[in-house]
């Protein structure tokens, strides 16, 4: 619990702060902006910088900085860069803080039939579905590991539940009476891994499933 001297000093600060920012005339506020959209310029020009190297030097270096606004800048860039490497190094920044995969689907187009099939396999993925057809569910890996080159499941870490390519993720779906395969979510010029792919439950196939990971809110 903080000590009251903390409270007392923390409450200073924060009068102080109030009391500059009523006091601070609007040319003094167009300052400040002005000054941290400058900051951020030069940042973009550095990510824009035409040599591959140096620009990746430069993601790579946001990515690491701890500022979340010099992040977000670094990934949204780097997603929708046509370079692979540096789409590469996106993705294994962004999923290697993830604790989860956040995964939306869209199952407009399958029968009634197809979506039992679906509701089967949900249940054992923990997914959940709306009266429009539209649902999402998680996928949790385990930590990446060095050895395998890629996540393990949670489960058996002896196999792979998911792998990151260049501007790519794999994910291994799989379950009890859930046919087990490969999906491949590839990122397009929003930074969105878009995938699909028809699901099984004993040995009964649901129709084709678009699937989304989004990356950048």
């Amino acid at each position: 619990m903080p000590k009251l001297s903390q409270l007392i000093i923390a409450s200073a600060i924060i009068s102080y702060a109030t009391v500059a920012f009523a006091q601070m005339t609007p040319e003094d506020l167009k300052a400040q902006v002005d000054s941290r959209s400058g900051n951020l310029s030069g940042f973009q020009e550095l990510l824009d910088d035409p040599n591959p190297r140096r620009s990746l030097a430069a993601v790579e270096g946001m990515l690491a900085s701890g500022d979340s606004n010099l992040e977000r800048m670094a990934l949204t860039f780097a997603l929708t860069n046509p370079d692979t490497a540096i789409r590469a190094t996106a993705l294994e920044h962004h999923f290697a803080k993830l604790p989860s995969v956040a995964i939306s689907f869209d199952a407009t187009k399958l029968s009634d039939d197809e979506m039992k099939v679906l509701i089967k396999v949900l249940n054992i993925l923990g997914g959940s579905i709306g009266p429009d057809k539209l649902g999402s569910f998680n996928y949790q890996p385990a930590a990446y590991d060095e050895q395998m080159g890629c996540y393990p499941q949670v489960y058996n870490e002896r196999l792979c539940a998911m792998r990151l390519g260049r501007g790519f993720v794999s994910l291994y779906f799989y379950g009890t009476n859930v046919s087990g395969h490969w999906v491949n979510f590839t990122a397009d010029e929003t930074g969105t891994l878009k995938g699909g792919t028809t699901f099984d439950y004993a040995g009964t196939r649901a129709g084709s499933v678009p699937m989304t990971i989004r990356l950048i809110n």
